[in-house]
């Protein structure tokens, strides 16, 4: 679930201190800003060593510091597929992550116990929280290569646009995009006035669309999570628009051969969700090519490379396209490499990027999103 901001004046004080400190940094006047991580911050500097003067090496561990992963329209900002490369720095977000894992325990807890309660052993339940863990990580990391995929997505990117162009005096007058809500915060939410009806209307049918929660920034868009052993956090409207709801009674499991691609196939047959067949088919170009685990990748190039590197520095890594992938590699990696690694894991890397390159150029033919492409090789 995203994790949105709960000071105001907190996050204020960031972009303050930021500004006092660099006056002439322009990247702070821009509505968004992404930070570097600090091992890529590291990885850089090795393989460009005179890439950054002292005052850019300085900007960017500060920016790490001080804004966290970034900032959107003044206040850091929070994306939790990005989140390990981030330890969260502020109160409320260590407080937020705390609350998050006792919830987490205390359900797991109840879990044990009504397991226990039915005559279950220890072995069966150790394994049946393994388990739970192991479909939890897999679903993040479809998560994450959905999240790579749409963001070079030419009609996402054109749909994208669309909505935040019309709406983004409202957008930036909240301070942050909206959210499709949980369930318990729609069943005490008051009703929607009258005047945020058009917005309301439009911003969900986009997420539904797409199956996101919301858009972090204007360019990260975040999937909603999944939860493929509990109960779902959304609501029967929210789910119901953005995948599959399915009530199977367990007598129908007796034979054991319902098959879950077969009733999803039929769901999609009547063709509402066709802009997501790049994803969903696995004989489309890009799924045979690119699997999630590439796509979680791009990803991260999107942000901390086009976004980040690119949109601070462009002017001076002409020519240098090959010590970014080092850097990159070695970034994924989380080590450094000897040579005939690196050689042999950068060919991996410098793939990756020309795709991401090719995809976001379609992007930008497309709609104008002012991408700060980077060089080819």
């Amino acid at each position: 679930m995203a994790q949105k901001s709960v000071s105001t004046v907190e996050n204020i004080i960031a972009w303050e201190e930021l500004k006092k400190r660099y006056p002439k940094q322009p990247c702070l006047d821009d509505d968004t800003v992404y930070s570097l991580p600090t091992d890529l911050i590291k990885a850089i500097k090795k393989h460009l060593p005179s890439l950054w003067s002292k005052e850019d090496l300085k900007f960017e561990c500060d920016l790490n510091e001080i804004a966290g992963m970034g900032l959107y329209l003044k206040q850091p900002f929070h994306y939790p597929l990005l989140q390990e490369y981030f330890p969260p720095l502020s109160e409320a977000a260590i407080k937020f992550q705390e609350e998050h894992e006792r919830v987490n325990q205390k359900i797991q807890e109840a879990t044990i116990e009504d397991m226990k309660s039915y005559g279950c052993s220890d072995l069966t339940i150790n394994n049946y929280v393994k388990q739970r863990e192991q479909y939890k990580v897999k679903a993040n990391e479809r998560q994450k290569g959905y999240a790579g995929w749409i963001v070079t997505s030419p009609e996402f990117q054109i749909q994208k646009a669309a909505f935040i162009d019309q709406w983004e005096d409202q957008i930036k007058k909240r301070g942050e995009f909206p959210s499709i809500p949980p369930m318990d915060m729609i069943n005490v939410s008051t009703p929607i006035q009258k005047k945020q009806r058009p917005f309301y209307t439009e911003y969900t049918r986009f997420y539904y669309d797409w199956c996101l929660e919301t858009l972090t920034t204007p360019h990260l868009p975040l999937p909603m999570h999944s939860n493929p052993v509990g109960y779902s956090q959304y609501s029967q409207d929210v789910f119901a628009g953005s995948g599959v709801t399915l009530f199977v009674p367990w007598y129908l499991l007796a034979d054991q051969d319902l098959n879950l691609r077969d009733i999803v196939k039929h769901q999609l047959s009547y063709g509402h969700k066709k802009h997501l067949n790049g994803w969903l088919d696995k004989y489309s170009k890009d799924r045979q090519k690119w699997g999630y685990e590439r796509f979680a990748i791009m990803l991260k190039m999107f942000t901390f490379l086009e976004y980040g590197l690119y949109a601070r520095y462009k002017g001076r890594l002409n020519r240098k396209v090959k010590k970014i992938n080092e850097a990159f590699t070695e970034f994924l990696e989380g080590k450094a490499l000897d040579g005939t690694m690196l050689d042999r894991k950068l060919e991996s890397t410098r793939k990756i990027r020309l795709e991401l390159k090719r995809r976001l150029n379609r992007c930008t033919k497309a709609v104008d999103i002012d991408s700060p492409l980077p060089e080819t090789e």
